[in-house]
Order: structure tokens, then C-alpha cells, then sequence
């Protein structure tokens, strides 16, 4: 029986939803622009290496010999009442999109106490890992081996003070001045405190990603501990 589990709540346990078939999960549309140059062959093409979002169609249905109206209401509520929020199907239970209901949901009555429905969700690009744990560092030059197929956009907690480099891969990035700890958030692109100040002014450097397979993290300076929530994603 397939299912999926959106805003905490489950379509089958919840609300006795069916999906009617397993759906289609399309590959986000990569960003490449073209210029067609006159007497050159081909085009010139500009990869900004970003994805569009993607949209998935659930075809479901319902049943309820007591108020199938009521049922309905309910279901309505808990679609679009949830806003963005995680997205995961019963035949793959370990990834996760990211996704909000953007359809006025037509609820066919088939039947008088069944109804046939579609649920268009808007989803970011890619699938995510449902188990997110903290990756624990306490030495400088330890491998951390992403298992997705595309690069992750980490949130990195360096514990530590003064003067710091820090890199992945050889890509570099470097503090002045740290006083306690200093959060880099490569997925809002920002740089801040555990109270949210700003420290960008003391960050050089572009944020890090974390590529598919080995990742080799290493620091200098006066650093005691890193914690980093990975975000592992997939096409």
C-alpha cells in the first residue's frame, strides 16, 4: 500500500488517503543558457550549475461512509494549512523532499462516499536525507564520505577562538577574531553566532560544499571541536 507522510501527518493513518499509483519523480531541470552566435557552429552555453524546482502529481483517493464531506475538510486543512514541509513517500522512506501543495485540489465524488483527487506539489530540486545527525569532528584531516549525488550545502558549528582556517577539499575559508564559536551556513549563504550576530565581516572566503564521496576537512588555528550538519541530497 503506498502512503507518504507530509507535515508530520501520515495519508493513510491520518486520513484513509490511497494513492492510486506510484508517481512519476522527475530530475530537476539543470540552468543552462544559450547564445546562438551567427557563422559559429553550436551555441555558447552559460551553466549556472543551479536547478529548478520540480513538481510531483499524486493521483489519490479517499473513502468514508460516515461524512466523506468532512473527511475532505480535513484533508484540505492538513494540505494546505502545512505550507512547505517535508515530503516522504512509503517506497522510500530514508530521503525527503522539500515541497508545498500549490493546487486548487478537485475532489471528483465517484461514488457517494468516494472521492478521486490530484495533489500537485511544488518540491526544491533535490531529495533529501529524512536522518540529518550532526557529524562530530574533533581532528584536523578527517574524511567525511557524502553518500548523495550531488554536492551538500552544510551548516558548519567551529567551536574555538582567534584566528581561524578552515577548508574542505582545499577550499579554504578563513576568520579574525573568534571569540567562542562561529556557525557557517553554506545553505543561507550567511555567517553568525549561537544569539544570530552577524560575523560575516570577520569570514574571507566562499561558502563551503561538500561533493559527492570523499570530503578531507581540515583547520588551523585554535580550534577544539566541529560539528557539521551535512544535508546530504540527491538528483
Amino acid at each position: 500500500m503506498l502512503s507518504f507522510k507530509f507535515a508530520s501527518k501520515n495519508s493513510y493513518d491520518d486520513f484513509g488517503m490511497l494513492i492510486s499509483q506510484r508517481p512519476n519523480l522527475p530530475s530537476p531541470k539543470r540552468r543552462v543558457n544559450t547564445i546562438n552566435i551567427p557563422g559559429r557552429d553550436s551555441n555558447l552555453r552559460f551553466d549556472e550549475k543551479t536547478y529548478d524546482d520540480i513538481t510531483l502529481n499524486v493521483e489519490c483517493s479517499v473513502k468514508d461512509k460516515q461524512n466523506l464531506a468532512n473527511k475532505i475538510d480535513d484533508i484540505k486543512a492538513w494540505l494546505f494549512g502545512a505550507g512547505e514541509s517535508d515530503l516522504i513517500f512509503s517506497f522510500q522512506e530514508d530521503k525527503k523532499y522539500i515541497a508545498q501543495v500549490v493546487n486548487a485540489i478537485d475532489f471528483k465524488q465517484v461514488y457517494k462516499y468516494f472521492s478521486e483527487f490530484p495533489i500537485i506539489f511544488n518540491c526544491r530540486p533535490f531529495k533529501y536525507a529524512v536522518d540529518n545527525t550532526a557529524i562530530i569532528i574533533n581532528q584536523s584531516k578527517t574524511i567525511v564520505t557524502n553518500p548523495g549525488t550531488i554536492e551538500s550545502e552544510p551548516i558548519i558549528n567551529i567551536y574555538g577562538s582567534g584566528d581561524i582556517v578552515f577548508n574542505i577539499n582545499g577550499q579554504q575559508i578563513s576568520f579574525k577574531g573568534i571569540a567562542e564559536k562561529v556557525i557557517v551556513n553554506s545553505v543561507i549563504q550567511d555567517c553568525y553566532d549561537d544569539v544570530g550576530n552577524n560575523l560575516n565581516g570577520k569570514m574571507s572566503g566562499e561558502f563551503l560544499k561538500m561533493k559527492s564521496g570523499e570530503n578531507i576537512i581540515e583547520w588551523s588555528g585554535g580550534v577544539t571541536k566541529v560539528e557539521l550538519l551535512p544535508n546530504w541530497r540527491w538528483l
